[in-house]
C-alpha cells in the first residue's frame, strides 16, 4: 500500500508543469567540506546542523564530491578510522544542477541531495528532495487557487464595503464596483471604458499606473468630501500593467474614530507587547534598506542569516550602495546587539594615526599623547561590532596587525606592554576587488581568508531599477517633511528619466539628487525640466535645458532665469499637447498628467485661451 501511494503521488507530480527556478527553493551558501577534513569533522557538522549530507569542494569552491550519513555509517562498519580524510573516501560521482534550471528538471534526477553550482562549477546552494516537494505543494496550491480566481474576484469587488476602481496602464477603467458607483452616483456601464480622470475627481490613479509607486493613505477630495484612498500599482512579470484605487473610509471623520479606538486598544496591550517592541527595533534597521527587487531581497535574506552568527562578514559593492547600513542592520540583529556599534573608515584616517585609532595608546606613547592614554576602536567595540569600512585601503603593515587581532582576539595599545582580551564581531567592507589585490600582493592572502567567511555583495542601483521609484518616493516624502514643505511628487516624464539614468553614485547619489530637487523645484510637481543636465543627457527624455544645473557657474538673477525658463517650457508643452490632440482640452490634460481645471488655469496664465492654432 505504501508503494502504491508513492507511485500515485509521483504520477500526479509528473502531470504538473513546475517551472519554478531552483534558486528560489535551494538553501543558499550551504555548509561544505574540504578534502582535507576528517570523517570525525564531517560527523560533527552533520550532527550539529541536522543534515544528512555535505558537498565536498575544492579551494576554488568547485564541487568535487559528496559525503552522506549513510556513506559514513558504511565506512565505519568497514573499519575506517575517524581521522580518515574525506577526500580519500568521498563519492566523487556527483550530479549537480544550475540555479536557473527548473524544479521539474531537478525532480526527474533520482538523487536525494543536489548541489547547485554556477557557470564555473562553484557551489552556491543545495537542493533536497524535501525542497522539491515543498515547491510542488506550493504549485499545487497555486493551481487550485487559480480555478476559483475569477469568481472570487467578482464576489470581492461587488461585496466590498470600500469603493474599488481598476484601470489599465493607459488609465482606462476596467472594473468599478457597486460601492464606488453609489458614491459618485453613476452606473457601472457608464464608466467602464472611460479614462479615470473623466470619472473620479482629483485622481492620480493614472499616474500611479505609469510610475509604479504606490500611494497609501492619501487624502483626496471626491464629490466635495475629503476621502482617504489607496492607489496601488498592478504588476505582471515585473512590469506595471495598471492600478487599483480604493476608498478605504467613508470620509476622514470615520478615520478619526478608528484612530481613537486603536489608541484605546494600544493602552490595553502595552505591557504584553514589550518583547514585540524589541523585535521591531531589530527589524527597523533592515527596513531602512529599501527595495523589493530580487537582487536586494536576496542580499537582505543572507544578511539576516549572517546576523545570527558571530562569524566575520565581508561586504563588497560599489561606493554608495549602502554597506554601512547593512553592517548596522547585521549588528542590531546579532548576538552582539546589546553592545556598541563602532564604525571606522580606514581610508579617511592617515596611515600614521590609524594604528593609534584602532588599538589606542598609552600615556607618553608619542608627543601630544593624551594624559592617561586613550582606548582604541577595538576596545570601544568590546562585546559589540566593529565596522571596518574601506579595508582595501589599509597598508600591508596595518593588515598584519589586524590579522593578529583576528587570530588572537587580543589588542596591545601603542606604547603599551600588556595585551587586552577583546570580544568583537568584525564586519568589513570595501569597494575594490580584494582578490585582484591579493594577486598583486597589495592585500594579505591570510587576512583575505580571515575576512571572507560570509560574503555579501551589494548590487549597484542600475541592476535593481525596479527599486528606483520606491527609493525616490521614500526620500521625496522624507525631505518634504524634514524641510516643512508640501509633499512633492515627480511627473511621469521625470520619473521615467530618473529610472533610465545609470546612477554611478548609487543610492547615495539618488538621495542627494532628491534633496536638491525638493529644495529647488517650484510647486509640488517636479518635472523633467527640474532635473540636472547630466541626468537628462543620459536618458534622452528631453531636449530642453534643465532648470537647475547644480555644477554651473554662478549667474546674476539666476532665480529669474530659472523661473522664465520653466514658464517658457510649460507654455511650449501645453501648446504641443493641444496640437497633438487637435485642441481637445480633456485629452490634452490627460496627456500632460494634470486636471482639466488645472489646464484651464495654465491656459489663462499664459494667455493661450482661444489663441492656440491647431
Amino acid at each position: 500500500m505504501v508503494d502504491g501511494r508513492k507511485e500515485y503521488a509521483a504520477a500526479d507530480y509528473e502531470k504538473v508543469k513546475n517551472i519554478e527556478p531552483v534558486h528560489k527553493w535551494m538553501t543558499a551558501n550551504p555548509f561544505s567540506l574540504l578534502t582535507s577534513h576528517t570523517l570525525k569533522e564531517a560527523v560533527h557538522l552533520l550532527d550539529l546542523h541536522h543534515i544528512d549530507g555535505l558537498p565536498v569542494i575544492s579551494f576554488e569552491q568547485q564541487v568535487i564530491g559528496l559525503i552522506t550519513k549513510s556513506r559514513l555509517m558504511k565506512l565505519f562498519v568497514e573499519g575506517k578510522p575517524p581521522e580518515t580524510r574525506v577526500g580519500e573516501v568521498m563519492n566523487a560521482s556527483v550530479v549537480t544542477i544550475g540555479p536557473d534550471d527548473t524544479i521539474e528538471k531537478a525532480y526527474k534526477i533520482p538523487v536525494g541531495r543536489l548541489p547547485v553550482v554556477d557557470e564555473q562549477g562553484r557551489l552556491i546552494g543545495m537542493l533536497t528532495r524535501t525542497d522539491i516537494l515543498h515547491s510542488y505543494f506550493y504549485i499545487s496550491g497555486q493551481l487550485q487557487e487559480t480555478i476559483h480566481t475569477a469568481e472570487t474576484l467578482n464576489v470581492i469587488l461587488e461585496s466590498a464595503y470600500e469603493g474599488i476602481a481598476v484601470i489599465d496602464k493607459d488609465g482606462i477603467i476596467h472594473e468599478f464596483n457597486n460601492a464606488y458607483c453609489r458614491f459618485i452616483g453613476r452606473r457601472r456601464e457608464e464608466v467602464i471604458g472611460k479614462h479615470v480622470t473623466e470619472v473620479i475627481d482629483n485622481t492620480r490613479l493614472h499616474i500611479v499606473s505609469v510610475t509604479g509607486v504606490e500611494e497609501r493613505g492619501y487624502i483626496q477630495r471626491i464629490q466635495g468630501q475629503d476621502m482617504v484612498v489607496h492607489r496601488i500599482p498592478i504588476r505582471k512579470e515585473g512590469e506595471v500593467i495598471g492600478a487599483i484605487g480604493m476608498l478605504i473610509f467613508e470620509g476622514v471623520t470615520e478615520l478619526y474614530n478608528i484612530l481613537g479606538r486603536m489608541q484605546e486598544l494600544s493602552r490595553k496591550v502595552t505591557e504584553s507587547t514589550l518583547l514585540t517592541q524589541d523585535n521591531l527595533k531589530d527589524n527597523r534597521y533592515f527596513e531602512k534598506i529599501i527595495g523589493n527587487s530580487d537582487a536586494i531581497l536576496s542580499v537582505k535574506k543572507m544578511a539576516g542569516k549572517a546576523a545570527k552568527t558571530p562569524s566575520t562578514v565581508l561586504i563588497t559593492g560599489e561606493s554608495g550602495t549602502g554597506k554601512e547600513l547593512f553592517a548596522e542592520a547585521i549588528h542590531h540583529r546579532s548576538p552582539y546587539a546589546e553592545g556598541p556599534f563602532v564604525s571606522v573608515n580606514c581610508a579617511a584616517i592617515p596611515e600614521h594615526l590609524l594604528e593609534a585609532e584602532l588599538f589606542g595608546y598609552e600615556e607618553g606613547a608619542f608627543t601630544g599623547a593624551r594624559k592617561g592614554g586613550k582606548q582604541g576602536k577595538f576596545e570601544l567595540a568590546h562585546k559589540g561590532t566593529l565596522f571596518l569600512d574601506e579595508i582595501g585601503d589599509m597598508t600591508l603593515p596595518m593588515q598584519a596587525k589586524i590579522l593578529r587581532v583576528l587570530q588572537d582576539r587580543t589588542v596591545e595599545r601603542v606604547g603599551g606592554i600588556k595585551s587586552q582580551q577583546v570580544d568583537v564581531r568584525i564586519v568589513a567592507a570595501t569597494n575594490v576587488m580584494l582578490e585582484e589585490m591579493v594577486r598583486k600582493g597589495t592585500f594579505r592572502e591570510d587576512l583575505y581568508y580571515r575576512l571572507n567567511i560570509i560574503r555579501l555583495n551589494l548590487p549597484p542601483l542600475r541592476e535593481r531599477k525596479e527599486d528606483i521609484p520606491l527609493l525616490l518616493s521614500h526620500h521625496l516624502r522624507f525631505f518634504s517633511e524634514d524641510f516643512s514643505l508640501p509633499q512633492k511628487f515627480l511627473s511621469v516624464n521625470a520619473m521615467a528619466a530618473l529610472k533610465e539614468y545609470k546612477w554611478p553614485g548609487n543610492v547615495r547619489e539618488l538621495i542627494n539628487t532628491v534633496e536638491m530637487l525638493v529644495s529647488l523645484a517650484e510647486g509640488q510637481e517636479i518635472s523633467e525640466h527640474d532635473l540636472p543636465g547630466h541626468i537628462l543627457g543620459k536618458s534622452h527624455f528631453s531636449s530642453h535645458k534643465p532648470a537647475f544645473e547644480p555644477f554651473s557657474a554662478p549667474k546674476q538673477n539666476v532665480l529669474e532665469e530659472v523661473k522664465d525658463k520653466m514658464l517658457s517650457s510649460e507654455k511650449e508643452a501645453i501648446i504641443q499637447a493641444l496640437r497633438e490632440v487637435n485642441g481637445n482640452k480633456a485629452a490634452a490634460a490627460r496627456k500632460l498628467g494634470i486636471q482639466r481645471s488645472t489646464l484651464y488655469e495654465k491656459l489663462k496664465k499664459h494667455g493661450l485661451i482661444g489663441n492656440v492654432s491647431v
